[in-house]
């Protein structure tokens, strides 16, 4: 069985306004997540969204400006993929969605062994959880127009990355 991952589409990254906005290519995203969304929520396949929550203390702020604050509206979920009835939320602090978390449970319980990720940013949570994700034996495929980040050197790099040395699908 398989599910959606559905990592960081927040506000503060993917609005203009956004604390960490990751650029244009973040309506392509959109357009495309909700597409699979849809045809997930059709075969009933689970999603899972993966969000960002820091406290406003956060050590990660030494690296990054403060965003995606529990609460605030940049942490929010895109109002174009709000999150329905019989999803999934998984809080996250770091960069990893398995890291501190009650993912790996869920997966588990759901007897859930490939996931299909979309998400932000290529290069870090993106990137972090599929490695993760690849550490537990779980498949792992990432779908290409489902993905970005602010700096797109590095989102092609971690593409290769994940294909070459992961074993992910890249699709």
């Amino acid at each position: 069985m398989k599910a959606l991952l559905v990592i960081d589409l927040l506000n503060d990254f993917v609005h203009p306004r956004g604390a960490l906005f990751v650029g244009e290519k973040a309506k392509e995203v959109i357009t495309f997540s909700q597409e699979l969304v849809s045809e997930c929520r059709k075969e009933n396949i689970p999603i899972i969204y993966v969000c960002d929550s820091h406290r406003p203390d956060d050590q990660e702020f030494t690296l990054f400006p403060p965003h995606a604050i529990e609460g605030s509206w940049g942490g929010k979920v895109t109002e174009e993929l709000t999150p329905q009835a019989g999803d999934y939320i998984i809080p996250k602090r770091r960069f990893s969605a398995f890291f501190g978390t009650s993912l790996d449970l869920l997966l588990r319980e759901k007897k859930i062994e490939e996931l299909e990720i979309v998400g932000v940013c290529t290069n870090i949570c993106v990137l972090y959880t599929s490695a993760e994700a690849r550490m537990l034996n779980y498949q792992v495929v990432v779908r290409e127009k489902g993905v970005t980040s602010f700096d797109l050197a590095a989102h092609e790099w971690a593409l290769r990355e994940m294909k070459n040395t992961l074993g992910v699908e890249v699709k």
